[in-house]
């Protein structure tokens, strides 16, 4: 991945993050989709989704606009495809490779990880908003 100075320093900033601050809410599963979004996606993706966070132009690749995943599935939303794309230990066909952490790992590591039933319950609260982004 080649990033530039301040793009590097900005990516160590928001993978910190995820070992210091943990995304807890009173939803079923403990994680709000939209506040996990917010904390470890919207620097890339944009706060709408559309690409454009404020280190989305130091990247390599341009993140894409999330908003539209289902417009070019052909109308369809896969809920596990996203689960593997969001969690990345399980490389998917078509993904943008190294530019995007491997949320997986990342997630397990964190302060109130350490199991693969919390790692699921981020990345399903991640997906679930996700799906609530597509547009109509």
């Amino acid at each position: 991945m080649r990033l530039r100075p301040l793009g590097w320093i900005l990516v160590v900033v928001v993978l910190g993050l995820v070992t210091l601050v943990p995304a807890a809410s009173a939803q079923d599963s403990g994680y709000v989709g939209s506040d996990l979004y917010r904390m470890y996606c919207a620097s890339c993706h944009g706060t709408g989704g559309k690409g454009d966070g404020p280190i989305a132009s130091s990247l390599r690749y341009a993140p894409p606009d999330l908003t539209t995943y289902r417009q070019r599935a052909e109308g369809k939303w896969d809920p596990e495809e996203m689960r593997r794309i969001i969690d990345g230990r399980q490389p998917v066909k078509g993904h943008g490779g190294a530019d995007m952490p491997v949320w997986g790992d990342a997630f397990k590591q964190s302060r109130d990880g350490f199991s693969e039933e919390k790692v699921k319950a981020r990345i399903d609260a991640l997906s679930a908003y996700l799906e609530e982004m597509q547009a109509k």
